[in-house]
């Protein structure tokens, strides 16, 4: 966070589904060493413009978070993979071999839990019970911890904006730090920037805490848009992951450090822009 309470953190917590993303095909061909290089890369081009850069232990912390450049800290994060095929029937764990105590102990400045979350699911009160937990050891270590609850199995579109909200009312009475949010309306079914901005000042109205946009892998252009209409909102900042470096890292290899030094680093200073540093 910077000083003046904003947030432009740059998310690198992406395992199982970086590697989908880089071969959707085949996802297993993508090695853990082809990983981390990649975060590396990123992190050697736009590190120093984030306030805090988002990594797990599998394959960046310590080789990504040693070498992240002074005062950038770093946010750890602590659930298992293994979501992605089903997130509605995969209840939400800590990675084996992990914990806490020593994501604390690794020197992350901030811990992150992703909770994915529909407020109807028969396993809604389960998950929330599971994040009350882990917020609790957080606060035994002394640690700040960032909830990230995702939705999953929308009916359509127009139910995005209950669903956020509910989740909102529901994760913000655990009191984590800070929450990491979708933006609450799909804009391509709900276009009208009022409803957009009533519907981001509904999440400021329910969360006592910061809260901060999350990117969803869509173009960095509606990124943008959407991060405005929710800084106008009451925002403190956005954590934005692909929609800033996915096209760098799906570029020729031998291009990637181009556009990471120039592309990405341009929308990053947008980023920066957009919420106020």
């Amino acid at each position: 966070m910077s000083e003046n309470g904003r947030f432009a953190v740059l998310a690198l917590d992406h395992r199982d589904s970086l590697r989908q993303f880089l071969e959707p095909e085949d996802p297993d061909r993508v090695s853990g060493s082809e990983l981390t290089m990649l975060k590396r890369m990123i992190v050697d081009g736009v590190g120093m413009l984030a306030t805090g850069v988002m990594l797990e232990p599998e394959y960046s912390i310590p080789q990504v978070s040693d070498v992240l450049p002074p005062p950038v800290g770093f946010f750890a994060a602590l659930e298992a993979q293994g979501y992605l095929g089903d997130p509605a029937g995969t209840p939400t764990r800590i990675l084996d071999g992990w914990s806490v105590g020593a994501a604390v102990a690794s020197g992350a400045a901030v811990l992150k839990l992703l909770v994915h979350y529909h407020p109807d699911a028969s396993n809604a009160p389960d998950q929330v019970a599971f994040a009350g937990e882990v917020v609790a050891e957080a606060r035994r270590h002394d640690a700040s911890i960032v909830l990230e609850p995702l939705f999953h199995s929308l009916a359509g579109p127009e139910d995005r904006e209950r669903v956020v909200l509910a989740t909102v009312e529901h994760f913000a009475g655990l009191q984590p730090d800070l929450l990491k949010l979708p933006f609450p309306v799909d804009p391509v079914a709900v276009p009208s920037r009022a409803t957009q901005l009533a519907a981001c000042a509904g999440i400021s109205a329910r969360s006592p805490m910061p809260w901060a946009m999350l990117s969803g892998g869509g173009s960095f252009g509606a990124f943008i848009d959407q991060l405005g209409v929710a800084m106008e909102s009451g925002a403190s900042g956005c954590m934005v992951g692909r929609a800033l470096w996915g096209d760098a890292v799906l570029a020729p290899v031998d291009t990637r450090q181009e556009m990471i030094d120039t592309l990405v680093r341009g929308r990053m200073m947008g980023v920066r822009e957009a919420v106020g540093l």
